[in-house]
């Protein structure tokens, strides 16, 4: 409380500003006070006046009527005999009756007269005269003072009972609780876990609010410097476990200056560097003096580090001292504006193990041979040379072994490598030792011939190829005979980058193999253009496919012995808004090739369905046929979406047949014959079209679940009586009634083979001679007039 008191102390500036701030307040209380009590005192005075001269007005009437001065006089001494009057005059009309004033030293105040008219007492409103009367300014201005004496006195005390209760409720609720708090607080140690206690009444007060923040102030202090003390033994800590690992880790640990020099290292950097450490003390060991493979990498890297104040890091190789190689990935961090501090980590075997990667991802595993990647890497590489010194140019052979995957089904995938690797063997010693060979598939090699470009050259070397890939495979002590189909392309007349060359030589592969196979063919530009027309037809059936470009035409199919129209066989054709109808020979192909035949194929047999509803509606009974491409089976037409679509439609899955070539039994034999099991399942009928063309077709009828065959068109357009072509439809169709199968016979042109057909039994038939095929629109018109022929004897 004493230190409070003092001149800096909060309880005597406390009082003092009070005592001045009540001061400045009384002193304009004071003024306001004084003006008021004057402003009070005059009005009062002129309310007096004025009720004196009430009180006289009757008589001044009289006095003023009769003009009796005497009466005046009496009147104007009343008036005077009050203390706040110091003159009186008294006019009647314009003479004066009297004029008295109490003493002559006082100086009436003109400014301040009072004056009143006086009226007859007989005629309202007649003005017969006039009073006027000067007010004393000092008996005012006395009262005035006594007034202004007294409140100033009455508010005085008043300031001063309330500065005193402030000062003394500062005093006791402030003062004095915060001087105990201040002199609490210079003795509390935080740590020991001294706190404030909040005075008495102020739990809700600033001051406890106060105590309470200091309280909490001092624990987050006590906490700070727990963690500081914490932080500090772990920092300790930290430091001894860092020696630990700079002296023990495997990674090179070192710091560098901005001249290279080594400041300090670990022993790990000592082995990777193959030095002795006591032979380089005292900073004289420059890293960029080192015996790098590239010393400008190094300089690059400590420069770069420098400058973008950043890690930076580069791979190099060193040469130790004892003449061994190591690849090195180093890491430099900036540590202070002079320093640098680096990691080195020893990356031999990942270099190594990357190499070998390269190498592999280069090589195939089978043959030893470049892969694909190997091949473009090289032809790439003969591309740029040919480039810097220009010189004859180089040759690409693609080589593609025929019917390869059949044979592999026959032995098998084992034996299908090892005449692989005998194959990339005899190809070796066709070309010369710096010619390059590739594997690229399965079945596909490369051979480019550097420096070679004559096609007469080139013709002997691909005929000594076909040579030797000819050359009997002996496999379990069996010979197995393979051929191949060679496309040869030229740089830079053919192409000038490996893209192209490749898709040129596998271009003309196709040509070769399209013409058999066991031969060669070069790269002709007309075959760029027309697999260009092939991606643009593809484009077309996309875009035929999501706009309904395709329909249906129904050719019939005749009960020969019935006479009449049995079915139908529903052949799509595409109506090209622009090319117009196109065959299906011009795009099926590709439509199997590019992945479309999928989509299309559940179109056809969702549109044949609905044909079929439509015809069953109108009363035909008449079946209906469609093909199968071998690409649909088994997950592109699943036997599900077979059955969905007859349940749509309403159909009896009877009405429905699918027709099949000995290609599709041929390619996957389990999975054709669990396929036709599931349709037949259903109840539809499957076909088997083109029968007699391929090379195995009388060994599987009794393998697969057939209901028809349908014999090729051109074993029935050569058919003449007698001839061989008579002997094999004569034996076909005795063939398929000995198993149980019907046969139709296509290619009907002309009335003497129907009946032939008649005559050896075949029961159905459709060709030209009956119908060429037909819209839906056009199809019962075209029926009814082959029933009428039919039936017509000699029509």
């Amino acid at each position: 409380m004493r230190a409070a008191l003092t001149r800096d102390g909060i309880l005597f500036r406390s009082i003092l500003v009070t005592l001045l701030a009540f001061a400045l307040v009384g002193f304009a209380t004071l003024a306001y006070t004084v003006q008021t009590a004057r402003s009070a005192a005059e009005e009062q005075s002129r309310v007096r006046l004025e009720q004196l001269l009430d009180t006289v007005q009757s008589t001044l009437r009289v006095a003023c009527f009769v003009k009796d001065q005497e009466l005046a006089r009496e009147v104007a001494s009343g008036l005077l005999s009050n203390t706040e009057v110091l003159r009186v005059t008294i006019h009647e009309g314009d003479n004066q009756l009297i004029d008295l004033q109490r003493r002559r030293t006082a100086r009436p105040d003109a400014a301040n007269a009072l004056e009143r008219s006086i009226h007859s007492p007989f005629i309202e409103g007649d003005v017969i005269g006039r009073v006027r009367l000067v007010p004393d300014p000092e008996a005012i201005a006395g009262q005035v003072r006594a007034e202004i004496i007294e409140r100033s006195l009455q508010l005085t005390w008043q300031l001063t009972l309330i500065a005193g209760a402030m000062v003394v409720t500062l005093l006791f609720f402030v003062i004095q609780p915060i001087s105990a708090i201040s002199t609490e607080l210079h003795r509390m140690d935080p740590t020991a876990g001294d706190r404030l206690q909040i005075p008495a009444g102020h739990a809700k007060t600033e001051i406890g609010r106060l105590v309470r923040d200091v309280n909490a102030l001092a624990g987050r202090l006590v906490h700070a410097l727990d963690e500081e003390h914490a932080l500090r033994l772990q920092r300790e800590i930290d430091e001894r476990k860092y020696h630990a690992i700079f002296d023990n880790a495997e990674s090179g640990i070192f710091i560098v200056d901005r001249d290279g020099r080594l400041a300090s290292w670990n022993p790990a950097l000592a082995r990777l560097f193959g030095i002795v450490v006591s032979e380089q003390a005292g900073g004289s060991m420059r890293l960029d003096a080192l015996r790098w493979d590239k010393p400008e990498i190094i300089a690059e890297l400590l420069d770069h580090a420098f400058t973008a104040r950043q890690p930076s890091t580069r791979e190099a190789c060193l040469e130790r001292t004892d003449g061994s190689r190591c690849w090195l990935d180093i890491v430099l961090s900036p540590v202070g504006d002079e320093l640098l501090q680096g990691i080195a980590h020893d990356i031999s075997e990942l270099k190594a193990a990357e190499a070998t990667a390269r190498r592999q991802a280069l090589i195939d595993p089978l043959t030893g041979l470049a892969n694909r990647a190997g091949l473009e890497q090289h032809l790439s590489n003969a591309i740029r040379q040919q480039h810097r010194q220009p010189g004859a140019g180089f040759t690409l052979i693609y080589i593609d072994l025929d019917r390869f995957r059949l044979i592999i089904e026959g032995i098998g995938v084992s034996a299908g490598d090892e005449i692989l690797r005998a194959v990339a063997g005899r190809l070796g010693t066709t070309v010369k030792h710096n010619d390059m060979l590739a594997r690229l598939s399965a079945d596909i090699f490369a051979v480019i011939l550097l420096a070679l470009h004559d096609d007469e050259t080139i013709g002997r070397v691909t005929e000594r190829i076909m040579a030797a890939l000819n050359q009997p495979y002996l496999v379990d002590g069996s010979p197995v005979q393979l051929s191949a189909s060679l496309g040869v392309t030229r740089f830079p007349d053919d192409g000038n980058d490996a893209p192209s060359l490749l898709r040129n030589a596998e271009l003309a592969c196709d040509k070769a193999k399209a013409g058999g196979g066991q031969r060669s063919e070069f790269f002709d530009p007309a075959l760029a253009e027309a697999a260009e027309q092939r991606r643009h037809m593809e484009n077309d059936l996309r875009q035929a496919l999501r706009e309904q470009q395709f329909e249906l035409f129904f050719q019939p199919i005749v009960d020969i012995a019935a006479g009449r129209v049995a079915g139908a066989e529903a052949l799509i054709r595409w109506r090209h808004p622009e090319r117009g109808l196109v065959p299906p020979d011009r795009f099926i192909p590709l439509i199997e090739q590019s992945g479309l035949i999928d989509g299309l194929g559940l179109w056809v047999l969702d549109d044949a369905c609905r044909q079929l509803a439509e015809w069953q509606r109108a009363g035909r009974p008449h079946y209906l046929s469609i093909n199968v491409s071998g690409r649909q089976i088994p997950h592109g037409l699943p036997p599900a979406a077979v059955a969905e679509a007859l349940a749509r439609h309403g159909i009896p899955a009877s009405r429905l047949a699918l027709e099949i070539t000995e290609g599709i039994l041929l390619a996957n034999i389990g999975e054709a014959q669990a396929w036709l099991q599931a349709v037949q399942a259903l109840g539809v009928r499957v076909y088997l079209d083109d029968f007699g063309t391929g090379y195995s077709s009388l060994s599987y009828l009794n393998r697969f679940p057939l209901d028809t065959l349908k014999i090729d068109r051109s074993f029935v357009q050569d058919m003449a009586t007698g001839n061989n072509a008579h002997s094999l439809v004569i034996a076909i169709v005795a063939m398929a009634r000995s198993v149980g199968l019907q046969v139709v016979a296509e290619g009907v042109e002309t009335a003497g083979q129907l009946e032939i057909l008649s005559a050896i039994g075949c029961q159905y038939a459709q060709g030209y001679y009956l119908s060429r095929p037909v819209t839906a629109a056009d199809f019962p018109e075209v029926a009814s007039e082959i029933d009428r022929r039919l039936a017509t004897p000699g029509a």
